[in-house]
Parts: C-alpha cells; sequence; structure tokens
C-alpha cells in the first residue's frame, strides 16, 4: 500500500479543514483507513484525488461533508442555538481554509461563540480579523444602511479567492425588522452573489421564525439545510421574485 497521509496532510492537499474531513468520513463520503490504537483516520492520495474529481465544479459547505454549486444562496432551518453555531463555525472554518474571506452577521453573543470556535480550531481570529479576511457584524436598524454595508463589505473581498456571507437572521428580529424587510434583504442578497467564489448561509431559527417565514425563504434560496441533509428548493424565485 502507499504511504498514508495523516489527516492535518489529507486537509493540505483538499484545501479543506480537518473537521470537514471528520465528517466526510463518518458519513462514508470519503475513505480513510484506521491505524494505530486510538485509531486515527489516515488516507492514500489516490481516493483523495478521487474524491476531488467528485466534486468537481462544486464548493465544500464544510457542513455535513455537503459540496454545494458554486454561487449557492442557502437556507439553514433549525430549532437548537447549539446547532446554528456549530454549522457557522464549519461553514466559516471551510472557507477560511480555503483562503476565502469571510462576512458574519449574528448576535452578539453567538458572533461571539463562533469566532472562539474558530479560535479553537487555530484560526488567528485577531490577526484575520485586522486584515480584513474576517468582517463582522450584528446588524443594522435600518434597512438601506444594512444594504449598503452588506454590498460594500463583499466589494471589498479579493474577487479570485472567493468569500462567504454567514447570516443568522435572529439579528433582524432583535433589531425590530418586519417579516418584509427580511425578505427584501434576502432577495438583494442574491444579487450579491453575481460573479462566482461566492456562499451565502442564511440561517433561521424555527422558534423566531413561524411557517409563513419559512416559506418566504423557501422562495428566496437556491438550497435548503434541515436536519443534516441539503435539498434544492422547489420553489425558488431568485432576485426578481419570478420562479425558473
Amino acid at each position: 500500500m502507499e504511504n498514508l497521509l495523516t489527516i492535518k496532510d489529507a486537509a493540505q492537499f483538499l484545501n479543506v479543514s480537518e473537521m470537514s474531513l471528520r465528517r466526510w468520513t463518518n458519513a462514508g463520503k470519503l475513505k480513510c483507513y484506521r491505524v494505530g490504537g486510538k485509531k486515527e483516520r489516515r488516507f492514500t492520495r489516490q481516493e483523495l484525488e478521487h474524491f476531488l474529481q467528485t466534486q468537481e465544479g462544486r464548493v465544500p459547505l464544510g457542513i455535513c461533508g455537503a459540496a454545494v454549486e458554486d454561487s449557492s444562496h442557502i437556507a439553514h432551518f433549525y430549532r437548537d442555538a447549539a446547532e446554528s453555531v456549530a454549522a457557522g463555525i464549519e461553514f466559516s472554518a471551510c472557507g477560511l481554509s480555503r483562503s476565502e474571506s469571510i462576512l458574519i452577521v449574528s448576535t452578539e453573543t453567538k458572533l461571539s461563540q463562533i469566532l472562539a470556535g474558530l479560535e479553537l480550531l487555530g484560526f488567528p481570529v485577531e490577526k484575520l480579523k485586522s486584515e480584513g479576511t474576517i468582517v463582522t457584524d450584528t446588524g443594522r436598524c435600518v434597512f438601506n444602511e444594512q444594504v449598503h454595508f452588506l454590498a460594500a463589505a463583499m466589494a471589498d473581498f479579493p474577487i479570485k479567492k472567493g468569500s462567504r456571507l454567514l447570516g443568522d437572521m435572529v439579528w433582524a428580529v432583535e433589531k425590530g425588522w418586519t417579516m418584509d424587510e427580511i425578505c427584501r434583504l434576502e432577495s438583494k442578497a442574491n444579487h450579491l452573489l453575481h460573479g462566482s467564489n461566492k456562499l451565502i448561509l442564511c440561517q433561521y431559527d424555527l422558534t423566531y421564525f413561524g411557517a409563513d417565514m419559512a416559506m418566504k425563504a423557501f422562495d428566496a434560496h437556491t438550497l435548503t439545510l434541515y436536519r443534516g441533509e441539503i435539498q434544492q428548493s422547489p420553489y425558488f424565485r431568485g432576485s426578481t421574485g419570478e420562479r425558473p
């Protein structure tokens, strides 16, 4: 058998986080060998290259071992705050491992938890923030101010390296936004995806948002994430409000 790669080596080979590799191997999406008394993961270059070929044209989401089309707009529905934080950490860590820029809009509590989680994974958060690789915000009370901020922040990111926007929409509830304003913002977000090397993940706490808002989120997002499964949204209307 050819020389086996450690999980650190494999993560560098695929340009992803070690957390993503653990998810993929646990889900059976990437073959690994267990060696030694601690049953540590080991990988072959052949298996890693095969995995890359199956993912061609798609971008690793960082969550549940999923890969999605470039420029995807994903709605994540959850009921447990810990789930949203974990997904936010995984999504952001995957982007940072790919040298992408990250914009996070969330409540102060969740924002601090996500950044702390990234620190635990070895990312120098303060340094990345000072460099502009990580940009954080707790949201604005005025719709136009928020739209301007998002557009300006995304425009400042290096185009070739790619970028990700993570937004837990509970922040909008805390800022007093109406359902209509949230829907309008989601429509505007689709314009931010023009081009390539971009992903947007919007999180919806089902204990805050009812069925009506959930259905409207289906309209605004190309993909949905619920209970660990990624699905194509059959109701996506795009930025124009019309179904394709």
